[in-house]
């Protein structure tokens, strides 16, 4: 299988490859320059799939031959790892961006190969950081995922492959007991369709997050998390998300982290493009690093306003690593 896959003209391949490259010891993708090995389960068997890009095309190609319908898995697999499923020309448009955007312009949001793989990611990821959260992923996915000898490579498990894990293994792996409970638990859920994560695919965001947060262990934070990087919804926001948070602040000048309401109500200045304007305020963390590595200054004191608050505060959501 071999397929070239065109790209836009604004695309950003360097923010694509850093988010797919974050775990940098992952057993189950490999970043190398331009290119990202993964190895998926289909056709009853892993398969190695690369993604290369070179100027304004991708290279999707696979180790064997496989069915048309496993090609076209592939291929929106693909499509949703090059974050070729959001819009950023609607939202560069939107009047609230301007500030936001800045020389980001044709940033797009990567997602995850399946929409599993952010809830595994999701659950792992909460209350931890990035660092942990990924050995903690790796830990998983040896105990579970399926081996793709040649590369060397390990294909993410599938929500039946987690579910079999016993919680005391993953104990014994540096997860605590109530996360290795929570985890194979919600994998468990999936595995007999409650909920349908194919099915909810579409569905306004209100649905899929009351579907979600009624599993055990999954607040609101995971969700909205698994709305964006999963589902790939166009309008969601994870509130109480520390960098988030951190984003906001500075895009705003204010002398303090927004609580819960107020990064709520700020974020509804970019509705219907909360996702995107989320993925722009974690970006623009690394705007503030000087060449030194110093924070570049400080934000400038003032109260907020009262358009970005409510009445009512909120409790916080549950926060994980910087995605």
């Amino acid at each position: 299988m071999v397929r070239v896959m065109p790209l836009p003209p604004d695309y950003r391949a360097a923010e694509v490859l850093a988010y797919h490259g974050r775990d940098p010891a992952s057993l189950s993708e490999r970043v190398t320059g331009a290119r990202i090995e993964k190895p998926l389960v289909v056709d009853g068997g892993p398969v190695l799939v690369t993604l290369e890009i070179a100027g304004d095309e991708a290279r999707l190609s696979a180790d064997r031959s496989l069915s048309d319908a496993a090609e076209a898995a592939i291929e929106t697999m693909a499509r949703r790892m090059l974050g070729l499923l959001s819009d950023p020309d609607a939202f560069e448009a939107h009047p609230a961006s301007a500030a936001l955007v800045g020389a980001r312009r044709g940033l797009r949001i990567p997602l995850t190969a399946t929409v599993f793989e952010a809830l595994c990611w999701a659950v792992i990821g909460q209350q931890i950081n990035l660092t942990f959260a990924a050995a903690l992923r790796r830990e998983m996915v040896d105990l579970a995922g399926i081996r793709h000898a040649p590369s060397g490579l390990v294909a993410h498990p599938g929500p039946a492959e987690v579910a079999a894990i016993d919680p005391a293994a993953l104990a014994s792996r540096r997860f605590s007991r109530a996360k290795a409970r929570y985890l194979t638990g919600v994998a468990a859920a999936v595995a007999a369709g409650q909920p349908d994560l194919d099915a909810l695919a579409g569905k306004e965001a209100g649905v899929v997050e009351a579907a979600l947060v009624a599993l055990p262990g999954i607040g609101p934070w995971t969700a909205r998390y698994v709305l964006l990087r999963g589902f790939g919804h166009a309008d969601t926001a994870p509130i109480g998300d520390s960098g988030l948070a951190t984003g906001l602040q500075r895009l705003h000048g204010l002398d303090r982290r927004p609580t819960p309401a107020e990064q709520e109500a700020a974020m509804r200045a970019f509705a219907p493009h909360r996702s995107l304007a989320t993925v722009h305020l974690w970006a623009s963390l690394a705007d503030q690093a000087t060449p030194s590595g110093t924070k570049s200054r400080k934000p400038v004191t003032r109260p907020i306003r009262p358009s970005e608050t409510v009445a009512k505060s909120v409790p916080p959501a549950s926060a994980g690593p910087p995605p």
